[in-house]
């Protein structure tokens, strides 16, 4: 994995989100939530929690809402 820092992103209907800082990469689409790590990098825990619990609650709201449970 790259050492350099990037983000980059694609919206869609299967939207892509790729981070990368300090050789953490997280990766965000529509059903998956992905981090990786290099080696050496230091992988900040609160951060990492607190980005995959909004990524849960946003994925639980669109299913629900496509599901006809929850008003639009």
């Amino acid at each position: 994995m790259s050492e350099e820092n990037f983000y980059y992103s694609k919206v869609g209907p299967d939207y892509e989100r790729i981070t990368q800082q300090d050789g953490v990469r997280t990766t965000v689409c529509k059903n998956r939530y992905e981090v990786l790590a290099s080696p050496t990098a230091e992988v900040s825990e609160q951060q990492a929690v607190q980005q995959l619990r909004e990524w849960i609650r946003e994925r639980n709201a669109k299913v629900m809402q496509g599901t006809g449970c929850v008003s639009e």
